[in-house]
């Protein structure tokens, strides 16, 4: 049985407090959390391999954040251990690839038959072309629901990995106006980390990934 209760219409606030939170995890340890986000956005930035890995990654800074949470130290040596040790993640990071894969495939496809008649038409009119329309919405809806996927699976013990993408997408929707403000809030700290050369990024995009512990356990109640 699965023990989630989502936490309906989360106050708009809590989308900042996350974001301190994570800061101050962070700061417990810094190197730790640098070297995974810095292997995990390159590593994401693969084609089809990134697809399979960014929830594995997602998974691993949770039990890193817990670690921190329950006050656990852990070396730098320690850092992606475990990474593949969990067959559920494992399992989702499958249905990642796959689906990712399929979506891009017919992606192409579509394009592929519809570029012909594409010529001389402006860049905006393409944002409106059928590929766009068609497949926008998908990876949206997918990114969505593998977001908090990995950790759903590993606090809930009896959930599928397609179970815990529904969670995912159904509390998302039940708490659009706390993540609109939290989308806002991250990308403008993401283009303020980019302002010195981009090392910013190398604080941020560890604390970027912690947020999603924190939106957990701010989004569902555990029974």
């Amino acid at each position: 049985m699965v023990n989630l209760v989502i936490n309906k219409n989360v106050e708009v606030k809590l989308s900042l407090e996350w974001v301190k939170r994570s800061f101050v995890t962070f700061r417990e340890y810094p190197l730790q959390f640098i070297l995974l986000a810095i292997v995990a956005t390159i590593i994401g930035l693969l084609p089809f391999i990134g697809a399979f890995m960014t929830p594995l990654f997602v998974a691993q800074f949770m039990v890193l954040t817990e670690k921190v949470e329950s006050h656990q130290p852990f070396l730098l040596s320690e850092v992606f251990r475990g990474l593949f040790s969990k067959k559920i993640i494992v399992r989702l990071a499958f249905i990642n690839f796959c689906l990712s894969a399929t979506l891009v495939t017919a992606q192409y496809l579509v394009e592929l038959l519809v570029t012909p008649y594409m010529q001389g038409v402006s860049a905006a009119s393409f944002i409106t072309s059928p590929s766009s329309i068609i497949f926008m919405p998908l990876i949206l809806i997918l990114q969505v629901s593998m977001w908090l996927a990995p950790i759903i699976c590993l606090t809930n013990k009896d959930i599928s990995p397609f179970g815990a993408m529904w969670w995912s997408l159904k509390v998302t929707c039940y708490n659009v106006p706390v993540l609109f403000v939290y989308s806002i809030l991250i990308t403008a700290l993401t283009l303020l980390a980019l302002l010195p050369l981009g090392l910013g990024l190398l604080i941020w995009l560890p604390i970027l990934n912690i947020t999603s512990y924190y939106v957990y356990y701010s989004l569902f109640s555990q029974k």
